[in-house]
């Protein structure tokens, strides 16, 4: 289509620019918002139990056959599992990010099934319960009582019957659970003295228990074939107990005399919590403590303003004296940390308006690239809409860098038009067109190019390549809007709206122009200096190469920066086998300093739990909640400063080790911030080696300066009972062993026996010594098994009790027992012992060295476009030899302020390498015009150099004010505009002083190689 039709045709290039914003604005109200795009790899999630048994017995009965079968699942990076001391188990199997999580939990249930043959009997009666994880937690919700009525198991079973399955209706929420749980459970406690008088065993109150209380078909009268009856009447009868009054009543043994045993003889019957191993609060008092989940791909505004829409209408119903609370909402971070982006893209538009003013002088021409923005940036949402995105921080980050870019092709536009118009005499019509047949093919190539840069990396796999494709495909789209913008309404606006200079400048533009000739000048004559001094400049600039190359290994990496996210986590471990109600004391005193503090708002607390070893007794995990960011700006309350204060004053609890936290840089990956090392005991290394290889490790960790918070979560020296059995003489009494473990493990484990009704619910039944008989190893002498003549025995005359160490939770990842640890000291660590990463580690060290891979993409399409362009293989090589320089600034920036090179610098450099070749381009493809008309290498080099050094130095003087917003950030979000700023602003201030002396020095040089050849 020939440049002159959209200049004759106004409306029509209007009507294409309107349609573009409506479509944008179409695409901005529908986008889902969301802190990051869905990055996170699938997870599924198998739990199950088997009560009373040791970390060890679960490890090896449950734990090893399921993940046997679980190995090799298509898709699987990892799999990990815990088993702990109260029975629990539960195994996490992470997959590659391209994976459908569907498919992969149905994937895992088939195999679990697979698995259920070679388990214990009670495990798969219990339920092995197999579910996708939730990426991220998005809101806790807290109900509490001023009522002493209203107890801690009172308010856990009314959330679960009353607020919990509501909430799982609400759109978009997608799992709802019940931290520190009370969930009602019939507990019958049993007395075994009294057992042991009645010459009763476990076994016995077991059987009676799945006779009596057990769901009856009674049939129904008048069934078919019948005739005679008019009509059929089922017949009911009492079936499962659902009061404590009828448990008590369920009839042991009736004797020959006519007495009966009832079950009150011989236990205490109550309704209970189910387990006592944690115990919640928020700010130190009962709480019933909810986290919600959202499904992938919801959005996380709408479902938190419908979680809260629909607890409005729960708490209507709400007994007098409950009330509800939410303590943590991640939206309030996300909608913080966007608004600040939205802040940053406002105060980058104004910064290179006023700069776009200041270089056109005149409002009319300063007009066009105002349009020009806002029709690229909102027409963008709309393609965002049909990619599948979301608003998140990645998005708004590509479109802030994008404003700079957008904005070049409108300049250059009515940069040209008004050179035309000046030295030609030309009326704006006519200039117009004549500008458009001079810059079209530039501004395609140039914004080609910057596609040239950005597609190839956005292919990278993993999580990088998602990182990547978010910025890639929101800044391509943008620029490639911008470029039917200069196109189409920008040269109509021109057109219209531009007139002659009358010759009057006002001072302050007097002076920018002077400023800019003078300008022009030196850079004119160090172009010069530099082409009669070419060794100097290469020696020059081999240094830089070797600069860059050291300041990346120099300069530390990471994955992602750590944020203020507005909370940390707090673990508190006691000795090991300490028992919950010292747990529980030492958290009350942790919880009453945190409410006093100044930053904090709310501090959740679940005694009995850690985020790494799981149910201990012995743990207690805090949730430090602090204040909004807008009443943390004094100083001294920052996220870092307040964990350093919690710091040094839980160093004085010498009760118990302290353990500070972030939460992960991204939802989901991994339970913290910081290094997630798995160390494996392989080769047949036994689990007292691998708890001297990390005794070592962290000994090694410790001394390391680069590290903090070094801990452990192997917990290897438990105190414990152990029972040896008498084989020989329990076989001689008769008395099978498995009543022996039963019944020990009923009198001090607890077992779960069958189910009632309440409540139109289903709880369960369990069976357990009443707790004075339970507390010592003493008690063992008054459990009695039956032998085969029915005489009772005490367990202690069928072994020996002694005192002894062991595992309190076993650890397994990848099917090796392992420890997770913070750091690395892999030289310390025997043959036997391995190492992997998991969790945001995992994928960190998976994108590791991909920087070099990412630029070498980079080079090779941009050269390839370029050669295809000017169908030389020679003048790219002018391109691509003045992009490292801009390379340089960026490393220096980053190395400067103490920044990481981490993935948001690496699309910075992406971008700053994309905009340091459409600035070179400018002086290449006039040059090379030069060129082709026969006159001199050198001659045209400096004459493009001139020509274009003040559309290069406006547009890029905008761009770098544009990304001041980004290098002075503060608040929620702004360690991400940190990275990612600071390089590309100092990377573009190298470029414009020093690049655009080199991209004319090459160009001579590559001339001179191109003419010796032709010699």
């Amino acid at each position: 289509m020939k440049p002159g039709f959209f200049i004759d045709r106004p409306i029509f290039s209007a009507v294409l620019s309107i349609v573009i914003v409506l479509v944008g604005f179409i695409g901005l109200f529908l986008l889902p918002v969301d802190q990051y795009p869905q990055i996170t790899p699938p997870v599924v999630k198998i739990s199950a139990s088997y009560p009373g048994a040791s970390a060890v017995t679960v490890s090896q009965a449950v734990a090893t056959p399921i993940e046997q079968e679980l190995n090799g699942t298509p898709g699987m990076l990892y799999m990990e599992s815990s088993s702990s001391n109260s029975g629990g188990l539960s195994i996490t199997v992470t997959f590659d990010i391209s994976t459908d999580a569907e498919l992969a939990a149905v994937d895992i249930q088939n195999r679990v099934k697979l698995a259920e043959s070679r388990l214990p009997a009670e495990v798969v009666q219990n339920g092995i319960k197999v579910e996708k994880q939730s990426s991220s937690q998005l809101m806790t919700l807290t109900l509490t009582s001023s009522d002493p009525r209203f107890d801690e198991i009172y308010l856990s079973n009314f959330a679960t019957i009353n607020v919990l399955d509501v909430l799982k209706r609400v759109p978009g929420v997608g799992r709802v659970s019940n931290i520190g749980s009370r969930y009602y459970a019939m507990q019958i406690w049993i007395l075994p003295d009294r057992m042991a008088n009645f010459g009763l065993t476990i076994k016995d109150l077991q059987n009676v228990l799945k006779d009596q209380n057990r769901e009856s078909a009674a049939g129904v009268l008048g069934q078919q074939p019948m005739s005679g009856t008019d009509i059929t009447i089922p017949i009911t009868a009492p079936g499962r107990l659902s009061s404590v009054n009828e448990f008590e009543e369920i009839v042991v043994r009736a004797n020959p005399d006519g007495s009966i045993i009832r079950l009150r003889d011989v236990a205490r019957v109550s309704l209970e919590a189910s387990s006592y191993n944690t115990e919640s609060g928020l700010n130190g008092e009962n709480a019933a403590v909810l986290g919600i989940y959202m499904l992938p791909g919801a959005n996380a505004m709408e479902v938190a303003k419908n979680v809260v829409k629909a607890m409005e209408e729960i708490s209507k119903d709400f007994p007098e004296g409950v009330s509800y609370n939410i303590p943590f909402d991640i939206t309030t971070y996300i909608s913080e940390s966007i608004h600040e982006v939205y802040k940053t893209l406002f105060e980058a538009l104004f910064l290179v308006i006023f700069v776009v003013f200041l270089s056109l002088q005149s409002w009319r021409a300063s007009l066009i690239p105002l349009v020009a923005v806002p029709v690229s940036l909102i027409g963008t949402f709309g393609f965002m809409l049909a990619f599948g995105f979301s608003l998140n921080m990645l998005t708004l980050l590509g479109l802030v860098l994008a404003i700079g870019i957008v904005v070049d092709d409108a300049i250059v536009v009515v940069e040209g038009v008004e050179r035309i118009m000046e030295e030609e005499g030309l009326s704006p019509y006519k200039a117009t067109r004549k500008a458009m047949k001079e810059l079209t093919g530039a501004l395609v190539a140039t914004s080609l190019v910057l596609g040239a840069v950005f597609v190839p990396v956005s292919f990278l796999p993993g999580i990088t390549g998602m990182l990547y494709r978010q910025f890639a495909i929101t800044i391509v789209v943008s620029v490639l809007i911008s470029l039917v913008v200069a196109l189409t309404l920008s040269p109509a606006m021109c057109a219209i709206l531009l007139r002659p200079s009358n010759g009057k400048k006002n001072f302050v533009f007097r002076k920018i122009n002077e400023w800019l000739a003078r300008g022009n000048n030196k850079y004119v004559h160090f172009l010069q200096r530099a082409l009669a001094n070419p060794r100097r400049i290469i020696a020059g600039f081999g240094m830089a190469i070797v600069f860059i190359i050291v300041l990346n290994r120099v300069i530390p990496s990471s994955f992602l920066p750590e944020e203020d996210q507005g909370y940390f986590k707090v673990e508190l471990a006691l000795p090991e086998g300490a028992t919950l109600e010292r747990t529980r004391k030492v958290t009350e005193r942790a919880v009453d300093y945190l409410k006093e503090h100044p930053a904090v708002a709310y501090v959740q607390s679940v005694a009995g739990s850690s985020p790494r070893v799981g149910t201990n007794q012995s743990r207690s995990e805090l949730t430090v909640i602090l204040k909004p960011w807008e009443e943390r700006k004094k100083g001294g309350m920052s996220l870092k400063e307040v964990m350093n204060d919690v710091r040094t004053e839980f160093k004085q609890y010498p009760e118990a080790l302290v353990f500070l936290s972030t939460p992960p840089v991204i939802p989901g990956l991994g339970t913290s911030g910081g290094f997630e090392l798995q160390v494996e005991a392989r080769n047949g290394a036994t689990f007292e080696n691998l708890v001297d290889a990390v005794d070592t490790l962290v000994k090694y960790a410790a001394n390391d300066k680069a590290l903090s918070g070094v801990s452990s979560s192997l917990q290897a020296e438990i105190p414990q009972l152990y029972f040896d059995v008498d084989r020989d003489r329990a076989q001689f009494l008769g008395i099978p062993l498995a009543d022996i473990f039963s019944t020990m493990k009923a009198y001090t484990g607890s077992v779960y026996v069958n189910d009632f009704n309440m409540f139109n619910r289903v709880y369960k039944v369990y069976m357990q010594a009443e707790a004075p008989y339970r507390m010592q190893k003493e008690n063992l002498n008054m459990f009695f098994v039956k032998t085969s003549k029915g005489n009772m025995v005490p367990l202690t005359a069928l072994g020996k009790a002694e005192n002894t160490t062991g595992p309190g939770s076993i650890k397994r990842f990848n099917m090796f027992t392992t420890a997770i640890i913070n750091g690395e000291a892999r030289e310390h660590l025997p043959d036997n012992i391995g190492t992997e990463w998991s969790g945001l580690s995992f994928q960190e060290k998976k994108a590791e060295g991909q920087t070099g891979m990412v630029m070498s993409l980079v080079f090779i399409f941009v050269f390839l476009f370029l050669a295809a362009l000017y169908e030389s293989w020679f003048v790219p090589i002018a391109v691509l030899l003045s992009l490292p320089i801009a390379a340089l600034g960026a490393y220096l920036g980053v190395w400067v302020f103490g920044l990481e090179n981490d993935v948001y610098f690496q699309i910075g450099l992406v971008t700053l390498i994309g905009l340091a070749a459409k600035n070179a381009i400018l002086i290449v493809e006039f040059a090379k015009v030069e060129v082709d008309k026969g006159v001199d290498a050198v001659h045209a080099a400096i004459t493009a150099a001139r020509a274009r050094f003040r559309p290069i130095l406006m547009t890029s003087l905008a761009f770098v004010l544009g990304m001041l917003p980004m290098v002075l950030a503060t608040g929620p979000g702004s360690a991400s505009r940190h990275s990612i700023g600071t390089g590309i602003f100092f990377g573009m201030i190298v470029a414009i002083t020093v690049g655009i002396v080199l991209v004319p020095f090459f160009f001579v040089q590559i001339y001179k190689v191109k003419m010796w050849r032709k010699k």
